[in-house]
């Protein structure tokens, strides 16, 4: 089997559990003095392009 390598995107979402703050980025959650590391949330989705699985004959 042939080894394809896939180039994918992906998108960090940083959220405050107790406060519901969205944060833009890490710089800005090291910056707030009042998030705890255990009140800090973060989604990572991984967006992969369509494989075409079967060869055109």
């Amino acid at each position: 089997m042939k080894e394809i390598k896939i180039i994918c995107d992906s998108e960090i979402t940083i959220k405050n559990i107790k406060t519901g703050h969205v944060y833009k980025d890490e710089a800005e959650v090291q910056a707030d003095l009042n998030a705890k590391p255990e009140d800090i949330k973060r989604d990572v989705k991984i967006i992969v392009p369509t494989i075409p699985l079967f060869s055109k004959t």
